[in-house]
């Protein structure tokens, strides 16, 4: 970090992807609005006008339009960032429009509910461990793994959690989940998620990590607190597709250079045998089974040699 970032406050920018759920993304942007620390660059970044909501809530944050993918459209948030105009005195310093204008850009879900506090305590964290290059959160409930969580009870959640004294625990971490996350700018300029994972990218996030790892040091945050809905209306309802990326990705990030084996065989085990178990029978018996359709037709194409995580845009 240059001398003159350390002495001025970091400034944040929130960037948010989302695809055919407005009304999740207007909630998305009403909550970050409650934030105790104000002044952020606001991005948004969808694939049409489709997913924007109708109403007047995406006031202040600018929209990206034209990329459809997860990964790509968190890249096209980030080349907007970096397009921003420089900080006054440092229009001739190359680089300078993405250093002096953004520190820390700030990844979240469109399902994910943030504590107010949440920017405040990422900032401050960020600013007494310079070692620290990217955070992640501590995720109050998992909706992905207990189910769906309402607004009223993860605001409850939070708003409980926010009674209690801060901590200042964190730990290293391998990972940065991606309901939310974030990064310096300045030392991760030029790292961009992989765009060879279409659509939802399962494991963009995990990808990213680990490539930002060979930069520097990540960390889990116990302070900077938010609930993650994994609200299903949209997103993840092509099963078939899902499958084939929770077997194939992994195996391409494996293929190349970034999982080692041992963790592209447990990225690949953890989804592909809870297919195998729910699709028997219960509830999730019917999506399950399209879901393990998907992973043998990965699993073949790997056998063949065809390394295409692309391939889910056709099936």
């Amino acid at each position: 970090m240059s001398s003159s970032a350390a002495s001025r406050p970091l400034r944040a920018a929130v960037a948010l992807a989302s695809a055919g759920r407005p009304q999740l993304l207007a909630d998305a942007v009403r909550n970050l609005e409650l934030q105790t620390t104000t002044d952020f660059v606001r991005i948004v970044s969808v694939p049409d006008e489709a997913s924007l909501p109708d109403d007047d809530s995406l006031s202040g944050w600018t929209i990206v339009t034209g990329a459809r993918g997860l990964a790509l459209q968190r890249n096209a948030a980030l080349d907007a960032i970096a397009g921003l105009d420089p900080t006054p005195g440092l229009e001739g310093v190359p680089g300078a429009a993405v250093r002096a204008a953004v520190d820390v850009v700030f990844f979240f879900d469109d399902d994910a509910v943030v504590r107010p506090d949440y920017l405040a305590a990422a900032l401050a964290f960020f600013a007494g461990h310079p070692e620290v290059i990217g955070l992640t959160g501590r995720v109050l409930i998992d909706g992905a793994v207990s189910g769906e969580v309402t607004v009223d009870r993860a605001d409850r959640a939070l708003a409980d959690s926010l009674r209690r004294p801060s901590t200042g625990a964190w730990r290293v971490t391998r990972e940065l989940y991606g309901c939310n996350f974030a990064v310096r700018v300045a030392p991760s300029a030029g790292l961009r998620f992989d765009g060879r994972l279409p659509l939802y990218s399962w494991l963009e996030d995990h990808d990213f990590a680990r490539r930002l790892m060979r930069l520097g040091v990540l960390a889990e945050v116990d302070d900077a607190v938010i609930v993650h809905r994994a609200a299903s209306s949209g997103g993840r309802q092509a099963h078939t597709r899902l499958g084939y990326s929770q077997m194939m990705n992994p195996i391409y990030i494996w293929r190349k250079g970034t999982f080692p084996a041992w963790l592209a065989v447990r990225e690949i085990f953890r989804p592909t045998s809870k297919n195998l178990v729910f699709s028997i029978v219960g509830p999730q018996s019917r999506w399950r089974r399209e879901r393990l359709r998907g992973n043998l037709i990965a699993l073949g194409d790997a056998l063949r040699g065809r390394i295409t995580p692309e391939r889910i845009t056709r099936l």
